[in-house]
């Protein structure tokens, strides 16, 4: 069973989201995915993918029609861990929409930078409804499910978007934040306030994570590649590191735990984290990384602002 979204109860969050679960349910996954050749490969050799977003099959689904959308998937092993070593460079899948038109794609490895493999499903649907990946792994014939909603039903800022008004503190005013950034040394990325990025003239780059509770293989260090990009000199940008959590020690004790989580979170709709957000200097919105994303999608992403 999938742990819970950050919206759900603390006590059974690993201080993250959703997709970090380990898989204690493995096989029955693994059996549900519609593999028809267990003649061909040992059910202790098996290798399937698994969703890496809110698929809303067991969380709301954040994935929308209409709009270009990023899906990203891992590589699991039949210990329910994801596999980090010896993964394809590529996997062919069909996606198959619910009125049976199907698109073959090819889902390549990103893997820059960070310690789990992944493979994003780059698409657009025109369909709400549920939505089918086939693909082979190890010459057995597997598929899994995913929801794609209404843009109206999905309260994620999109592609072409303006950033929104939000609060998010900084090294001069805090808020009623106990932690204003949870690195084991605080990056320089809390001096710039949304308001003050809405109302200059430059560049967006807005990371929402929290560096101080990355305890899975599946979590990225998404802040230290944007250091490692920007560095600290970003005069020609408003780059900003926003929180999850206003006071982060007491999520395993908290009763309320919508109480501990920052505006940014509520405020851009997200139940879960991390997310990049690039906007140029009209504060449209060019590109969001959900998720996973590593060094080469990054760097991809903030080139749209260069």
């Amino acid at each position: 069973m999938f742990p819970k979204s950050i919206n759900g109860d603390s006590r059974a969050l690993s201080r993250r989201l959703f997709l970090l679960s380990t898989g204690t349910m493995a096989l029955s996954i693994a059996c549900s995915q519609n593999i028809v050749n267990s003649e061909t490969t040992s059910i202790g050799s098996l290798r399937y993918l698994k969703s890496g977003f809110a698929d809303g099959l067991i969380s709301p689904s954040t994935i929308i029609a209409g709009a270009p959308q990023r899906a990203p998937f891992l590589l699991y092993g039949s210990e329910g861990v994801p596999i980090v070593n010896n993964v394809p460079n590529s996997i062919p899948v069909t996606l198959q929409f619910p009125s049976g038109k199907s698109l073959e794609l090819e889902l390549n490895q990103f893997s820059e930078g960070v310690p789990t493999p992944y493979f994003p499903m780059f698409f657009e649907s025109n369909e709400v409804g549920l939505h089918k990946v086939a693909y082979v792994m190890d010459e057995t014939p597997q598929s899994l499910s995913f929801i794609v909603s209404g843009k109206d039903d999905v309260d994620l800022v999109q592609v072409g978007d303006s950033l929104r008004r939000t609060e998010i503190p900084t090294f001069d005013n805090p808020l009623n934040f106990s932690e204003i950034c949870t690195r084991f040394d605080p990056c320089p990325y809390h001096y710039v306030t949304i308001e003050e990025s809405l109302s200059n003239s430059l560049p967006t780059i807005l990371l929402v994570s929290t560096p101080g509770f990355c305890q899975t293989s599946i979590c990225g260090p998404s802040l230290e590649i944007l250091i490692e990009l920007l560095g600290e000199s970003t005069d020609s940008l408003n780059v900003i590191h926003a929180e999850v959590y206003t006071n982060p020690e007491k999520i395993v004790e908290a009763t309320n735990f919508q109480s501990l989580l920052s505006p940014a979170i509520k405020d851009y709709g997200m139940t879960f984290e991390p997310s990049l957000i690039v906007a140029n200097s009209k504060n449209r919105v060019l590109e969001r990384l959900d998720y996973m994303f590593d060094k080469l999608e990054m760097e991809n992403a903030l080139s749209l602002i260069s």
